[in-house]
C-alpha cells in the first residue's frame, strides 16, 4: 500500500500541484509525521487519502490530472453532493477544499483540476505557513504540525461518530510531541474563544480515554494553557 501512497504523491509532484497550494492532510500526512519528525507513533489503518485543494486554485491547467491517477490502477466516482473520488480495493483518495460563507451541501468545482471538491470548514486554517517533507525523494506540503495538531482538536469536538473522533484525538495528541511550543500557545490565543474551549474539552476527554498517553496530553494541555 505504501507504494501505492508514494506513486499517487508522485502524481502530483510531477503536476508541481504542492508548488501550487496543494496540501496532503488527514492520515497520511500523519504518518509522514511519524516517519519524519518523530511524531509518536499509534496504529494507523485507513484507507482515506486526503488532498487539501486551495478555493479559489490559482494553479496551472492540468487537463491529463485524474487519468494519471485513473492509470495507477483507481476508478473514478462521485458522492452524493456531487464530489469526485478515485478508489481501489484498498484506498480512496478524497479532494477538500474550504467551505466559505453560510456554508453548503454541493461540492466545490475545482475547474483547472477537472475536479468537484467536498467543502469542509476548519480546514482554511491548515492553508497557512505550511512545511515540505521529502518522502522518498518527492517533496510533500503538508500543514505545519501545530496546525494539524489544533485542527484535529478541534474537529474532534464536532465528530458524531466516536471511532473517528478518538482517531483525531490520537493524532493530535501524538502530533503534539513534535510542535514548537511557543508557536502553539501563539497560534491557541489567535482562534476564536468557541474553538479554543472546545479545543481545550476535547483533551479533558482525551485525558479520560487514553491513559498511556496522559503525559502528552497534559504537557499540552501546559502548553494551550500558558499566560
Amino acid at each position: 500500500m505504501v507504494k501505492v501512497i508514494n506513486r499517487i504523491l508522485k502524481v502530483f509532484s510531477d503536476n508541481d500541484l504542492f508548488e501550487e497550494g496543494v496540501e496532503l492532510i488527514g492520515s497520511w500526512c500523519f504518518s509522514l509525521y511519524q516517519k519524519h519528525l518523530g511524531a509518536k507513533r499509534f496504529p494507523l489503518v485507513t484507507q482515506d487519502v486526503d488532498f487539501l485543494i486551495p478555493s479559489p486554485f490559482h494553479g496551472k491547467e492540468h487537463v491529463d490530472f485524474i487519468k494519471q491517477l485513473e492509470d495507477l490502477g483507481f476508478q473514478s466516482d462521485f458522492k452524493s453532493d456531487g464530489s469526485l473520488f478515485l478508489w481501489n480495493a484498498d484506498l480512496k483518495i478524497e479532494f477538500i477544499t474550504v467551505e466559505k460563507g453560510r456554508g453548503t451541501d454541493k461540492a466545490i468545482k475545482i475547474k483547472k483540476l477537472g475536479i468537484d471538491a467536498i467543502p469542509l470548514r476548519h480546514v482554511g486554517f491548515l492553508l497557512e505557513n505550511p512545511i515540505t517533507i521529502v518522502d522518498e525523494g518527492i517533496r510533500v506540503t503538508v500543514p505545519a504540525p501545530e496546525r494539524f495538531c489544533l485542527q484535529k482538536l478541534i474537529i474532534a469536538s464536532r465528530r458524531k461518530k466516536p471511532e473517528k473522533r478518538l482517531k483525531d484525538l490520537q493524532q493530535a495528541v501524538c502530533a503534539s510531541v513534535i510542535v514548537n511550543s511557543k508557536e502553539t500557545q501563539v497560534l491557541f490565543r489567535s482562534l476564536p474563544k468557541k474553538w479554543r474551549q472546545d479545543a481545550l474539552r476535547m483533551l479533558k476527554f482525551a485525558n479520560e480515554e487514553f491513559p498511556l498517553l496522559r503525559e502528552e496530553i497534559e504537557k499540552l494541555n501546559s502548553t494551550l494553557q500558558k499566560d
